[in-house]
């Protein structure tokens, strides 16, 4: 019976896990980066067909930023149970995120590939 038990609290554990975000930038590290993210070569195009859309924010300039991110975690809704917000909070979570800037014409002109700890996303660079 306590392995019954036992057994149900790891599987409960385990489903209450979550991912967030764009799951093609999971594999991405700095050396592919580098291979894909050409400034003055690679187009908006290409970065579509290689990691979907990301969220957008378009400048009166005709510039244009694309977000990504990556988040792992905990479901939605575990750090409102009591004392499980406080185990939660606690987490370690890996987080990635890609920033791109396209000019007027859809080119690349800078990107910015960051991963960081959950626990440590108070001390990133504003």
């Amino acid at each position: 019976m306590k392995r019954l038990l036992a057994s149900a609290a790891i599987a409960l554990c385990l489903a209450g896990c979550s991912t967030v975000g764009n799951g093609r930038l999971v594999q991405l590290d700095a050396v592919h980066a580098q291979a894909l993210l050409v400034p003055g070569r690679t187009t908006r195009d290409d970065v579509r067909q290689a990691l979907g859309d990301g969220a957008v924010i378009h400048f009166d300039s005709g510039m244009e930023t694309w977000h990504y991110a990556y988040r792992e975690g905990i479901a939605k809704g575990w750090d409102d149970v009591p004392y499980v917000n406080l185990i939660v909070a606690r987490l370690d979570r890996p987080i990635k995120e890609l920033v791109i800037l396209f000019d007027a014409n859809g080119v690349l002109r800078r990107w910015s590939l960051q991963e960081y700890r959950a626990r440590d996303a108070s001390a990133k660079p504003g």
